[in-house]
């Protein structure tokens, strides 16, 4: 496990439960490292609040990242029911199969779009 020195120049401490069906990020300043905050995710139709978002990502027909979580499912769903789903992946349960080399390369891109989207919520969650 790694320490931190006395010296050491951060500002937050984060944490990411990247999880096979949900995940979650928490975090703590430097000045009251005790104090752990976990930001929650609006989930459904916006009348639940919960600590975990399901692990799941949606792409886009143009094989970028949309979105993650609740928003992924809710998208994606919406876009189904208008039959406009057919060129958008959305991928769920996926965090087991990364273990395969071959596999993992193949997801990457969809790895770093699950890690920037807890970077963004992690900013602005700060501001």
């Amino acid at each position: 496990m790694a320490t931190a020195t006395p010296t050491a120049s951060y500002l937050v401490v984060t944490a990411i439960d990247f999880g096979t069906v949900y995940s979650g990020y928490g975090f703590s300043f430097k000045h009251d490292p005790t104090k752990v905050q976990i930001p929650g995710w609006i989930a459904g139709s916006d009348r639940l609040i919960s600590y975990k978002t399901p692990t799941c990502v949606l792409v886009n027909p143009e094989k970028k990242f949309d979105s993650f979580g609740y928003d992924a499912e809710n998208k994606y769903y919406s876009l189904a029911q208008e039959e406009m789903h057919t060129d958008w992946l959305l991928f769920k349960r996926f965090k087991m199969i990364l273990h395969n080399q071959e596999v993992l390369a193949f997801y990457f891109f969809i790895i770093v779009g699950f890690f920037n989207c807890f970077k963004f919520c992690l900013y602005y969650t700060l501001i």
